[in-house]
């Protein structure tokens, strides 16, 4: 075969990444972190509410790899798009090995530095971009026989990298942080960013307003640098409960980049059991 025909098998045989397509449109994009709920069940269940990307949390979680695999397996077959957060100083045995379990994107957390961004990228992308080890049967191509040079290509293609911007010296950084190639997209932990700035808790505070223009104009500059007019997207992290603030930073933003909104579902499950009680303990009285 050529390899053009070796790259039609390959895009023929991946799972949609229905995410970074939601994204390229023009479009919001939604993702519900999976910390309380980390079963088979899940992405079926966020596809029905209308999510386009399920996050399993390994970072403040005790989920490990084989659970964290069924998420993405139920995920792919819901038609959205698994991500994953890995642990602080991630290498090849969260990061490589998630997306071997069928992850597309990864989410690697406490990126402050263009070295943390390139070590990401090391282990999430494989060669030219990156070191990832190759491996067959992946879930992310539905476990078919893809010819190996197109299926690293595709898969690069596909696999997001997602650097978290979590503290003053990130935001300080994030120009090189971009820089780096291979670096797809940028998410904001709002609440460490708002510690890391000495004001806790405080995320309509202007200063959390002054960092996300700051991100976004250096995602527009990175952007506007690319050959193939890839934009760069910024997610906002915490926000969930904070409806005005994510209104405010999505409306102002004058490049449009700030455009994915990540929740997390213990909130969600606590809010919804508090009010399924209510109305039951109502009902007996």
């Amino acid at each position: 075969m050529t390899p053009e025909e070796d790259l039609a098998i390959a895009r023929n045989a991946i799972f949609s990444n229905t995410f970074k397509t939601t994204l390229d449109a023009g479009k919001i994009a939604t993702s519900v972190m999976a910390r309380a709920v980390t079963n088979h069940t899940i992405g079926q269940v966020a596809a029905n509410a209308g999510f386009h990307a399920v996050m399993v949390d390994m970072e403040h979680s005790v989920v490990g790899l084989e659970t964290a695999a069924g998420v993405f397996a139920s995920t792919l077959s819901a038609g959205l798009t698994p991500l994953v957060r890995v642990p602080p100083d991630s290498g090849a045995e969260w990061i490589s090995r998630s997306l071997d379990g069928g992850a597309l994107g990864v989410i690697v957390p406490h990126v402050n530095t263009a070295a943390e961004a390139r070590a990401a990228v090391k282990y999430a992308k494989f060669s030219p971009l990156g070191e990832r080890s190759i491996s067959g049967g992946l879930p992310i191509f539905g476990l078919k026989n893809v010819p190996q040079v197109a299926a690293s290509q595709v898969a690069n293609e596909n696999t997001l990298v997602i650097c978290m911007i979590e503290t003053q010296k990130a935001v300080d950084n994030v120009d090189e942080i971009l820089a780096v190639e291979g670096v797809d997209m940028l998410h904001v932990g709002t609440n460490d960013l708002a510690d890391s700035l000495g004001i806790t808790g405080d995320l309509a505070n202007e200063r959390i307003f002054a960092m996300y223009t700051r991100i976004s104009d250096a995602a527009a500059r990175a952007s506007a640098k690319n050959k193939n007019g890839r934009k760069i997207y910024i997610g906002m992290g915490g926000l969930q409960g904070r409806p005005e603030v994510i209104h405010r930073l999505v409306n102002e933003d004058k490049n449009k980049l700030i455009r994915w909104i990540s929740t997390a579902d213990f909130p969600m499950y606590a809010q919804a059991l508090e009010d399924c009680a209510t109305m039951m303990n109502k009902m007996l009285n």
